[in-house]
């Protein structure tokens, strides 16, 4: 049973903030459960995942409501239509060390709404994939040169 120790909430408040539970329990050495209910109960901090966004300005809404009203219009017009569209993503790895936030979460009280700028034009690997209502375009690797020669 988990029991309020006052010397285990002094310690885990260092970490409140900046660090990761998992990362606290190993530096402490307690359970994870222990130091994520210290954090929840006692010092009310709270896991913020972060998530990379594009800031949306004003002058995007406009072009955003456009197009949903195109696609709905659309739709009512031909039904079918939607399963002749090749939806396609792509997905960027960049190479100047960028860190994969997926599994990344900030201890704190209060969402921080912070933004962290990155380089517009870095060297990086692209890879592109579609699909249909019928089949799969398998996913494709592109090369980039960057400053100091290919990239794949």
């Amino acid at each position: 049973m988990w029991q309020r120790e006052e010397s285990n909430c002094f310690h885990v408040s260092g970490g409140c903030g900046y660090s990761i539970a998992r990362g606290i329990s190993r530096t402490l050495d307690m359970p994870v459960s222990t130091v994520s209910k210290i954090l929840r109960n006692i010092l009310q901090c709270y896991p913020i995942k972060i998530t990379h966004v594009q800031e949306l300005v004003p002058a995007d809404l406009p072009k955003r409501e456009a197009f949903a009203l195109q696609f709905l219009a659309r739709m009512e017009v031909d039904n079918a239509w939607l399963w002749n569209i090749l939806w396609t993503d792509e997905a960027y790895f960049h190479l100047q060390g960028s860190v994969n936030t997926q599994n990344c979460r900030i201890w704190t009280r209060e969402n921080p709404f912070q933004m962290q700028p990155l380089p517009l034009h870095s060297q990086k690997v692209t890879v592109w994939c579609g699909f249909t209502a019928a089949f799969i375009v398998s996913p494709f690797f592109f090369e980039e040169i960057g400053p100091s020669g290919h990239v794949t």
